[in-house]
């Protein structure tokens, strides 16, 4: 007989007192793991786990565990109760973690044409401004995501580019800035979770957080983002309840600033977020005969002031970039180009190119959007979005909370955070792409739900056995050995692979399919250089090459992408004390340079 000392639901041996619906949710797990079984040593992670239960059937009842953590985490136990030094346990080692795997997981360099946008914005920023000038011949350096009119810009928002200048600023690379942000998320998810579980298990995911996010995930090992909405998000539902409770303009003005974090980083999402939040609070307003009035106006004034104040910022960006105070790069960016097709009514509009590739990548756009507006591929897009997910945030071992899905969602403490995921969710599923960094604002939603089922889980035994505790206690050690595994088995000369990893939460590629090879062996040249890229149309898979600095002019390499003769010698005029290169990119080969003409 097995039970769950005080919990109703366990697995296979007590199918009453559970809902058969929970099982359902190991189905759609099952596929992706047999799916992307040599991903992120799914396989790995299954035998441990296996091994894990194989040990604690045979040692019985000789096993004296219980849900209480052991002895030795009495100090950490201490700890979680003062709240400052909970948040900031995970998030140092979130940095630890990661400097600790410098030897075998090197700082990144871009890869992805999101990155590269980001860079360019950051950048930006970095010399003291808001956008840069067009280049009088801007029809060479247009790329993926970037604007080249009316200035020459990122077409994304501010907020990923914020800390990457701020890494810049506080530690000479724009990638402390990511490091910094996934630290103040595991902080601020240990926050949130303080409101909603005992201390203990607060600190518990957000040392979960650190493990599974700010070790080798490509929120914290590649500068697409991730990380700083998800800490909006936290901050949003973390305040949440506070404010509900006391009406302090403190809460209020956090609450605040995770709508800022998510408007500049998620803004679709992040909209959906706080419309719930808002309505939650609008409907504890009304719940309460008395209202105290002299608190909340001094919590909507400070949040006023908050949102006025960045608000007024961001208007200034935008008109800085598109001219109006109203119009996002975002906008300027689908008008031109005719993508990003992020949403479903977005429609398909036909787009004359002046470059051939750029035609491609309008097809793979297309092709990617087949899968949220026709029938036959939404199940399909569907299946990758959900096997992205669960690869990315559960794996094989934390699967385990699946059977006490019912109970979780049905308390009612929670209820509010419940809806605000799950209408995020909902509009995330509507989404082309679906990247986990797409869920960026409920991860903590994510995580109060793999938490509570740990709870759960802690509490559950087979018989004699405490299975539920064992497998508990092993969650971080599995992840800490699957680092482990990333780490012995990164090649360290960063050699072309045929499958490239770059959605994951431990094996994250970050030297492969680009130019940095070259990159480097143009910085030992001396001199500046230009180098014109030139396409094979056959092999293209979206990795573009043309990206550059700010000061396009000022700076030492410059990357243009071939016109023809004629239009390549007007370049070639235009920088007269440039070495000229030509580079011709094809797919899983590695590029190399022919020099066209001498300084």
């Amino acid at each position: 007989m097995a039970s769950c000392d005080g919990y109703a639901d366990f697995i296979v041996l007590m199918p009453g007192r559970i809902s058969p619906g929970n099982f359902v949710l190991f189905l759609p797990a099952a596929i992706c793991m047999l799916l992307v079984w040599n991903r992120d040593f799914i396989w790995l992670e299954a035998v441990l786990l296996a091994l894990v239960v194989l040990a604690v059937m045979l040692a019985g009842r000789r096993l004296q565990w219980t849900a209480r953590p052991p002895a030795w985490c009495g100090s950490l136990r201490r700890a979680s109760r003062n709240g400052a030094m909970a948040c900031g346990i995970p998030a140092i080692t979130s940095i630890l973690l990661r400097v600790a795997l410098l030897p075998w997981i090197r700082i990144p360099h871009p890869v992805v044409p999101d990155e590269f946008s980001h860079i360019l914005l950051a950048k930006t920023f970095l010399m003291g401004r808001l956008a840069n000038p067009a280049h009088p011949l801007w029809q060479h350096f247009e790329s993926i995501h970037i604007l080249s009119q009316p200035t020459y810009s990122s077409m994304y928002m501010a907020g990923q580019a914020c800390f990457l200048a701020i890494g810049q600023l506080l530690a000479g690379d724009l990638f402390w800035g990511v490091v910094l942000s996934t630290a103040l998320f595991c902080a601020a998810l240990t926050w949130f979770l303080r409101a909603y579980v005992p201390p203990g298990w607060a600190l518990f995911g957000g040392m979960l957080a650190a493990v599974r996010i700010g070790a080798g995930s490509y929120w914290n090992n590649s500068y697409w983002g991730g990380s700083v909405g998800a800490l909006g998000g936290a901050m949003v539902l973390g305040a949440y309840p506070r404010l509900v409770r006391s009406w302090k303009p403190v809460p209020a003005m956090v609450l605040a600033t995770g709508l800022v974090l998510l408007a500049n980083t998620r803004p679709y999402e992040g909209a959906i977020l706080g419309v719930v939040i808002s309505l939650a609070l609008v409907r504890e307003l009304w719940l309460v005969r008395r209202w105290p009035q002299n608190r909340m106006m001094l919590a909507l004034g400070a949040a006023a002031i908050v949102l006025g104040v960045f608000g007024w910022g961001m208007t200034r960006h935008w008109k800085a970039v598109t001219g109006s105070a109203f119009t996002l790069p975002y906008q300027v960016n689908q008008r031109t180009y005719g993508w990003p097709l992020t949403l479903p009514w977005m429609r398909v509009a036909p787009v004359a190119y002046r470059h051939p590739e750029f035609t491609l990548y309008h097809e793979f756009e297309i092709a990617e959007h087949r899968q949220i507006t026709e029938l036959a591929h939404i199940p399909v897009g569907l299946l990758a979005k959900y096997a992205l997910t669960w690869r990315f945030f559960f794996g094989v071992t934390l699967c385990a909370v699946l059977p006490f899905t019912s109970r979780i969602l049905g308390a009612r403490r929670t209820r509010v955070v419940w809806i605000a995921g799950g209408a995020v969710a909902l509009a995330v599923l509507t989404e082309q792409s679906g990247y986990p960094h797409y869920w960026s604002p409920i991860a903590p939603v994510i995580f109060l739900f793999i938490v509570e089922g740990l709870r759960r889980l802690a509490q559950c035994r087979m018989g004699e056995v405490k299975i539920g505790p064992a497998i508990v206690r092993a969650v971080l050690p599995v992840l800490c050995v699957l680092l482990v595994a990333r780490a012995a088995t990164v090649p360290l000369a960063g050699e072309p692979g045929r499958s490239p990893n770059f959605v994951s939460w431990c094996c994250t590629e970050v030297g492969i399919k680009d130019r940095e090879p070259l990159m480097r062996q143009l910085q030992a040249i001396p001199g500046s250089h230009l180098v014109i890229v030139t396409y094979d149309l056959k092999s293209y898979d979206t990795f573009e090459w043309v990206y550059n600095e700010p000061d396009i002019d000022g700076a030492r390499i410059v990357f243009a992408r071939d016109m023809g003769a004629d239009k390549n010698e007007e370049l070639m005029r235009y920088y007269p004390n440039r070495r000229v290169w030509r580079v011709v990119v094809e797919k899983d080969r590695v590029a190399s340079l022919e020099s066209l003409k001498e300084r």
